[in-house]
């Protein structure tokens, strides 16, 4: 949805994460973002990429440039 509505997949848990600077994760938190990443569906990366940002979530460096990877990967096959 466009409307700015948040949508959750399943990763309620990293709302605690809000406002947190990117470098800042400890490496078992990284881990909780990757395994969000990694276990969604093809169709809901670009989603929750925008969830990520409406809940003031700054990922990790290194998960947002995984984001990214895949982001692109769809974009360049579809």
């Amino acid at each position: 949805p466009q409307d700015g509505k948040i949508v959750y997949y399943d990763d309620e848990e990293l709302d605690r994460f809000a406002g947190r600077e990117p470098d800042s994760y400890l490496p078992e938190e990284i881990d909780e973002f990757q395994d969000v990443l990694i276990t969604l569906r093809p169709e809901d990366v670009v989603g929750w990429a925008r969830s990520i940002q409406l809940r003031g979530l700054n990922l990790p460096p290194m998960v947002h440039d995984e984001l990214l990877m895949i982001v692109n990967e769809q974009r360049a096959n579809s």
